[in-house]
């Protein structure tokens, strides 16, 4: 039986060779053949040989032409197996409660705004925009943006991100969506900044890592934050976040770019970021908000930033390059700044304990109020926040509303919630599959009918196919 299939075998291969053969072995005879010390010396010296001078490419890929493209192809195959097994929803692995997805609300109360929200549905396997009356919870207009398109226009290469494997159109979040008086959409989620027409098609794309919140001017431009795939900051790692403030026309123009490291280092306080150990997120710049009348301690046209890696908040004066005002805590590792009035401001603070393994919340989140004439900070929101247990580690929106109300949301465990200062739930929206499994929110924003009218009618006046 032996020889006839060694015949069978050497019919197959052809010439009367048997390949691998040795005295009748086969695979076996091949593996216990002796190795020459040397070449075994040889190969445990080109492992770590090969290791370094990869890692060395990597570090400096953006130097190294093709060779560097394909150095920093061959680090991100992990990332990408990672990427193959896992799922395109964003679902929470955290502890809450089990509650069914969708909009319920209290029946004595009525709130005749709109929300602007970005889930996940689980039928398109990718996120949406849903402009949802908050009347009644309808969704009175769907975005399907065609993020794809926005993606097929861009150029840049960085150790930040694989654009078309991460940010495509089944995994982008489609964060904090800017409804325009005709509208259409602007967003992004640390990828090109685009805009779309109400049903979903591109207008146009700005090339370039955008991310975090997107807020209209007084002069009509828009404020995001930018982050270089490339960094300018000399002496850092390739993967390093070299976070900016850009304004852009709403015809996509890029106006002016302007590098957190360069402001603060003009304004003297490089030392806030300088002086501590390195790391590749050092100041994580996560919000604009332009000031959008005088105040008394702020003028039209002023910034005010979130640092959260500094819990940093600043007064920023573009035209003239000067912070006029900073505050670092009582917040930690904060989110979302609002002005109230000429004299206040609202903060989410995440109240966060980063010195932990994985972070985690100090209790709860809290929506904290900072008042220029008195310089205290009060936290009206308090009991609201500590009776629904809102505690997201990162991300979070808190914005206050007309008498006294605050919509909140918790972004990780996919909670959008209208509540009092003492807690009464207004109306509540959950971001979950049918098995009640939590899905994260993208930065919702509130609509108010008396301001955002035309933008809202617009989008229900859509004809789409």
């Amino acid at each position: 039986m032996r020889r006839d299939q060694d015949i069978e075998r050497d019919d197959a291969g052809g010439g009367g060779a048997v390949p691998f053969a040795d005295n009748g072995r086969g695979l076996e005879g091949v593996l216990a053949r002796p190795v020459p010390l040397w070449s075994l010396a040889l190969a445990l010296l080109l492992v770590p040989v090969t290791a370094i001078g990869t890692g060395a490419i990597v570090d400096g890929w953006e130097k190294s032409g093709a060779l560097g493209r394909a150095a920093i192809t061959l680090a991100r195959v992990p990332d990408t197996l990672k990427h193959m097994f896992r799922g395109t929803a964003p679902y929470f692995g955290g502890k809450y409660e089990k509650l069914p997805g969708g909009f319920t609300r209290d029946p004595g109360f009525t709130d005749p705004g709109y929300t602007l929200i970005s889930p996940f549905d689980p039928a398109r396997k990718r996120s949406v925009v849903q402009v949802m009356r908050l009347s009644d919870g309808a969704v009175v207009h769907e975005f399907v943006p065609d993020v794809d398109a926005a993606n097929a226009a861009s150029r840049f290469t960085s150790a930040l991100t694989d654009l078309h494997r991460d940010k495509n159109a089944a995994r982008n979040r489609l964060m904090h969506p800017l409804l325009l008086a005709d509208g259409s959409l602007v967003l992004h989620d640390s990828s090109p900044l685009a805009r779309y027409d109400a049903c979903g098609k591109l207008l146009w794309s700005l090339d370039g890592i955008f991310n975090h919140s997107t807020e209209l001017g007084p002069d009509g431009n828009l404020w995001v934050p930018y982050r270089y795939p490339v960094p300018r900051e000399p002496g850092v790692k390739a993967d390093f976040w070299d976070d900016s403030v850009a304004q852009v026309s709403t015809e996509g123009k890029l106006l002016k770019v302007d590098r957190v490291a360069d402001i603060l280092e003009r304004n003297g306080l490089a030392r806030l970021w300088r002086g501590r150990p390195y790391t590749q997120d050092p100041f994580h710049l996560n919000d604009i908000q332009p000031a959008m009348a005088d105040g008394r301690f702020w003028k039209k046209g002023d910034l005010f930033l979130s640092l959260r890696n500094l819990s940093l908040i600043a007064l920023y004066r573009p035209e003239t390059g000067k912070i006029l005002w900073w505050k670092i805590g009582p917040w930690r590792f904060q989110h979302d700044v609002s002005i109230l009035d000429d004299h206040r401001i609202s903060v989410f603070d995440n109240n966060t304990l980063m010195g932990y393994p994985g972070e985690r919340v100090n209790g709860h989140n809290r929506l904290l109020v900072f008042d220029f004439d008195s310089k205290a900070t009060s936290s009206p929101w308090d009991k609201g926040f500590a009776a629904n247990q809102i505690a997201t580690r990162a991300q979070g929106r808190g914005t206050p509303l007309p008498g006294g109300d605050a919509m909140v949301e918790e972004t990780e465990q996919g909670r959008l919630v209208r509540m009092s200062p003492q807690g009464a739930l207004r109306w509540r929206y959950i971001s979950a599959d049918s098995a009640e499994r939590r899905m994260a929110l993208s930065w919702a924003r509130y609509l108010d009918p008396t301001k955002d009218g035309p933008a809202i009618q617009a989008t229900v006046n859509a004809k789409c196919s």
